[in-house]
């Protein structure tokens, strides 16, 4: 991983030439203490980040990995694109890595619809470019973006590691896996986990169109964006396929990434009143593709299609959303489903069905409360970023998360469920050269 960050900061003084002289490097340590339940509980990490932006290239890229468990390591970047026009040009033709606010909800609460997300801390995900071609065009009166592509690059998670065919634990917030033992003729049975990958090819080089269309200066103090487009999930959901091996005394369980495209439409409306007051409503319609056919002995989730309405209010450093959620998520389907189950096998990609969402933004301070109605969970966030001089800057923050269900009744809604365990305190620094 890291000779892939050196080749790509070297394809950065390449093609950006002298500019590459304004980058800017940053060398970090973080040290996150969890509670003893999470594994592991103390989790260091060291960071290497560069960024820089030139007449014709804009790129940043980080590299974070955990010195103690060197598997556990995420290399992400929001922007590494070429602008052929200038930047003050009307028309923009990009090819790269590039990000584009196709949707308010989608940024609001970080799901991953359209673009992918850095969640390798799930607690503090923020979203990436697509990578592609991307043809813009602007005036007051209205702005156009377009972007198509043949490869798909899924957002950054957690690693799930399987070795001697059980989970391992190397990142906290990898806390998603299947039973150790399965309740077989009256007596324990061992179950063992597999990963089967389809080729790289399968996986990554997947056709995406995506158009949007939005007004500027013209219609102010009102604003209107509409989106749609066909996209590959930036995720892959998860088929199981189990048989008992005799000769092994054990269950042996596949687990088959589920190859998913969706179309996509959302719609953003806002106006300002006053000064430093904005409404908005976003509203996202995802409809899942499904799988022309699978193995009968398959067990999947049965995916369809998602509503998501977000009423909003910014005012000042205050911002208020709420968010409902419809549909997106059925009962599991195959021989080792239990349709009578309100949980499924798998946590769905639905974060949240009910919730309300308080963010405040101050010059060094950040802090963020979430109540999810449907699990009757609560989530508060806080971060203190401190820039001692103009090399030096520490954080100092923390997360308390608490959920009365796993998941709503409705299905999904699992994400503080899932991470109900993981209250933390963050302590980090950063050296900027």
């Amino acid at each position: 991983m890291s000779i892939l960050l050196f080749s790509l900061i070297g394809a950065i003084c390449y093609l950006n030439g002298p500019a590459v002289h304004a980058a800017n490097l940053r060398l970090g340590a973080e040290s996150q203490f969890y509670r003893e339940v999470a594994k592991p509980s103390f989790f260091p990490i060291i960071r290497a980040e560069v960024d820089g932006q030139s007449e014709q290239m804009e790129y940043d890229l980080q590299f974070r990995f955990n010195p103690s468990h060197p598997k556990a390591n995420a290399l992400t970047s929001k922007n590494f694109h070429y602008r052929f026009f200038e930047a003050s040009s009307p028309l923009q033709f990009s090819i790269g890595r590039k990000w584009i606010n196709w949707s308010e909800g989608d940024e609001i609460w970080n799901t991953g619809i359209l673009n992918p997300l850095n969640s390798w801390d799930r607690l503090r995900p923020s979203s990436q470019g697509l990578t592609g071609l991307f043809l813009s065009s602007e005036n007051d009166s209205i702005r156009f973006d377009l972007f198509a592509s043949y490869l798909m690059i899924p957002e950054s998670t957690p690693n799930v590691i399987i070795e001697n065919d059980q989970f391992q634990f190397y990142h906290p917030h990898s806390v998603s896996s299947g039973p150790q033992t399965y309740e077989l003729l009256s007596r324990p049975t061992p179950m063992g986990y597999r990963l089967t990958l389809p080729s790289l090819g399968k996986l990554l080089l997947r056709p995406s169109l995506l158009g949007s269309i939005e007004s500027r200066k013209s219609l102010a103090p009102f604003h209107i964006r509409v989106t749609a487009g066909y996209l590959p999930l930036n995720y892959f959901p998860v088929a199981l396929q189990a048989a008992l091996n005799i000769n092994l005394d054990q269950i042996v369980v596949d687990l088959h990434p589920r190859i998913l495209s969706h179309a996509v439409y959302s719609t953003d409306l806002s106006a300002e009143i006053g000064e430093s007051t904005r409404l908005g409503l976003s509203v996202i319609r995802d409809e899942i593709i499904a799988e022309s056919s699978l193995p009968s002995d398959y067990t999947v989730t049965a995916l369809g299609a998602t509503n998501h309405l977000t009423p909003w209010v910014k005012f000042g450093s205050f911002r208020l959303a709420q968010v409902f959620s419809f549909g997106g998520v059925g009962a599991d389907i195959g021989p080792n489903a239990n349709p009578n189950s309100e949980q499924n096998l798998f946590s769905s990609r639905i974060l949240f069905r009910n919730a309300t969402q308080l963010t405040i933004e101050l010059d060094e301070i950040t802090a963020r409360f979430l109540h999810e109605y449907a699990v009757s969970g609560d989530w508060i966030a806080l971060d203190w970023k401190k820039q001692w001089t103009a090399n030096w800057s520490t954080i100092l923050g923390g997360d308390m998360i608490n959920a009365g269900r796993f998941n709503s009744s409705d299905r999904g809604a699992e994400f503080l469920g899932d991470l109900r365990a993981l209250d933390r305190i963050r302590l980090g620094v950063t050296y900027a050269l």
